[in-house]
């Protein structure tokens, strides 16, 4: 049995859970299912090890249900409104089985559907998938079946604006590129401004990235309402979250919050 096998046939393989706060009042939206595996490595290898092995939509499929029955298996999770981010390959959306997927799969978890978002995984290398007929198809079908959709990583990876368009997705979340140096970078605040200023009445815009107060306070004033980053939260076990354990150092928010308030006593920093 190789190891992509085992993986998948024994279900090696686990998530962690990063929020995404609204940057206001530092409050939990949702979070974010992050595959691990500690027999492969990244994501990134996992999921390129499922591909070259014909596997990639058993395994995308497979993450989606595990991370699902976890999330609403937990009394705490099941019974707040939080949403729960679900990463899910363009590929895996160009299936024409995956309508069936989601009724077979998830058909004890659709009164949820509400706060379960399929996040599109910007992978350039597929590309040619946002055009299938069954793509778009399917994307439409989940709409109609009161699930959310995200764009991931928009800035980056495939994902056009004639498609934010098209598409009309819930949440857009911008690639962590916009995060990083916000404050030090004129260009990427004024993308920013713009894309806060379209997701006004149109989408949820959410910044990913954010590991500085600066950025952070840049962003605020900059009307952006979500975040997500190591600033705000690193990633944790779902046992953690219910129990309140620290998975991270739990200072680093509220140093991050002091240097926030100290920035903006300052003005110093450039709007």
């Amino acid at each position: 049995m190789t190891t992509m096998e085992k993986t998948i046939v024994q279900q090696e393989f686990y998530h962690l859970f990063q929020p995404v706060k609204r940057l206001a009042d530092r409050t939990v939206l949702g979070y974010e299912a992050l595959i691990r595996c500690d027999a492969v490595g990244s994501p990134d290898v996992l999921f390129k090890a499922a591909a070259e092995q014909q596997r990639l939509f058993e395994l995308d499929t497979l993450s989606i249900y595990s991370a699902i029955a976890a999330f609403f298996a937990d009394p705490i999770r099941r019974d707040s409104e939080e949403v729960l981010f679900l990463n899910v390959f363009p590929s895996s959306l160009a299936e024409e089985t995956f309508p069936q997927f989601v009724e077979k799969a998830l058909r004890d978890f659709r009164k949820f559907a509400r706060r379960i978002v399929f996040e599109i995984n910007e992978t350039v290398s597929q590309a040619a998938s946002w055009d299938d007929e069954h793509f778009i198809r399917n994307v439409k079908w989940l709409r109609d079946a009161d699930f959310r959709i995200a764009f991931d990583d928009v800035g980056e990876g495939a994902v056009t604006i004639r498609k934010i368009v098209e598409l009309a997705p819930d949440y857009i979340k911008l690639d962590r590129f916009f995060g990083r140096d916000l404050a030090a970078n004129a260009k990427k605040r004024k993308l920013l401004k713009l894309f806060a200023e379209y997701c006004r009445d149109e989408a949820m815009l959410i910044l990913e990235g954010i590991e500085e107060a600066e950025d952070l306070l840049q962003a605020q004033q900059l009307s952006v309402t979500l975040g997500q980053g190591y600033l705000l939260s690193r990633p944790k076990r779902l046992a953690d979250l219910a129990n309140g354990r620290p998975f991270n150092p739990p200072s680093r928010e509220s140093e991050a919050i002091g240097r926030e308030k100290e920035l903006f006593e300052k003005s110093d920093v450039i709007p």
